[in-house]
């Protein structure tokens, strides 16, 4: 019976699942509204500009420019000799460490797994649940670091310094001087600096360090021309955009990424949300195919049957949160996804009515019996014996 008294307990964490997944659709709904008002806003009013001078008549004005980056500046990490003539540059430390994962089973039996991973967090191993073997270090020998430059230009204009941090870090720099590593007792390996005799076959507390950095010869920017430099643009529906890409881009080419971008985030959180709705409803219905499990068959068909309805469950609400959520801005679409979860509604409760009555045919009674068909002489027999 252990079995069901943690799919009971399990209740409680199938609720906590239906308010996240309720909250995240929501807020997913209201949140791609914005997005959308703010591209169809970008798209009446930005201006594409050349970059070769500064048109003040521009100012306060979504733009859309491009040009050759100009950036003499260069970055040093004096810690590991490391010089680059680029806007951004970062110092990444990771180091090798023991992960636990855990899965608990219907009887509440719960398996603990361990594996080695380079993690640029520090993995605390003081909670693991076998702690034995699986220590992890606490600290990390050296630091993350980012330094950008101070005066990164697109031809006449300048990077805001917001701008530059959000830059790509599409280079990886190689050019290690071993002389400096070899004092720190560092090697290099497979473009990293590293502590480990061999990378390919790591230690637990091992220590690797990479350096990335932006290595663009031209950029797009779209945001709004506030001097000779970038400020965000604030749609009317409060969403802020100041956009940096590598590379030559057109305005409409940048606001198309943009709205790709969009559409991914909001499949992707409607996916999860109606996960945690389809979760929930599982752990909520488990105590019934936990107390059937018992039975061999009976267990197996009603297991089945918690997990459709779970789904429909799930999928029914999941529509009705994104319909109430559109409803407003999109009336049509809103109506029609209710309409949607209206019918898996309808399906649900029609399949409920059919098992009910497959299994009360399946029940003979008096009535039901069927007499054997007589003949006439039979029939006549029968009165005369009457």
């Amino acid at each position: 019976m252990k079995r069901v008294g943690n799919s009971f307990k399990g209740i409680f964490g199938g609720v906590i699942a239906l308010i996240i997944g309720i909250c995240l659709l929501w807020w997913n709904e209201g949140n791609n509204v914005k997005n959308l008002k703010t591209t169809a806003e970008m798209e009446k009013v930005y201006v594409d500009v050349k970059s070769d001078s500064v048109d003040s008549s521009n100012e306060g004005k979504l733009v859309a420019t491009h040009g050759k980056v100009i950036n003499e500046e260069e970055l040093t990490d004096s810690t590991f000799g490391v010089t680059i003539k680029t806007p951004i540059m970062k110092r990444i430390v990771e180091v090798y460490q023991w992960e636990e994962d855990s899965s608990t089973d219907d009887d509440g039996h719960t398996t603990y797994r361990y594996s080695k991973e380079w993690s640029s967090d520090i993995i605390d191993s003081s909670d693991f649940h076998n702690k034995t073997g699986h220590e992890n270090p606490t600290q990390k020998p050296y630091n993350d670091e980012v330094k950008t430059s101070s005066d990164v230009k697109i031809n006449a204009f300048t990077l805001s310094n917001d701008q530059v941090n959000r830059l790509s870090t599409n280079g990886q720099f190689t050019d290690f001087n071993e002389e400096t590593l070899n004092a720190l007792n560092l090697k290099v390996s497979n473009n990293y600096i590293t502590t480990s005799e061999d990378l390919s076959n790591p230690q637990i507390g091992d220590t690797r360090i990479s350096f990335v950095y932006n290595n663009s010869t031209d950029l797009s920017v779209l945001a709004v021309q506030s001097g000779n430099s970038f400020v965000s643009f604030v749609s009317k529906s409060g969403k802020k955009v100041n956009r940096v890409m590598d590379g030559t881009h057109s305005g409409i080419d940048m606001i198309t990424t943009i709205k790709k971008e969009n559409n991914f985030l909001k499949w992707i959180l409607r996916l999860i949300g109606v996960t945690l709705l389809v979760a929930g409803f599982a752990a909520i219905l488990k105590p019934i195919s936990a107390i059937t499990s018992y039975v061999p068959i009976v267990g197996s068909l009603v297991d089945t049957a918690v997990g459709l309805v779970a789904l429909l469950l799930g999928l029914s609400l999941g529509l009705i949160i994104i319909a109430l959520a559109w409803i407003r801005f999109r009336p049509l679409l809103g109506i029609g996804l209710l309409a949607a979860a209206g019918l898996l509604l309808f399906l649900l409760n029609k399949k409920g009515k059919k098992n009910n009555s497959e299994s009360v045919a399946q029940t003979p009674n008096a009535d039901s019996i069927q007499q054997p068909v007589q003949t006439p002489e039979q029939q006549d027999q029968n009165n005369n014996q009457i």
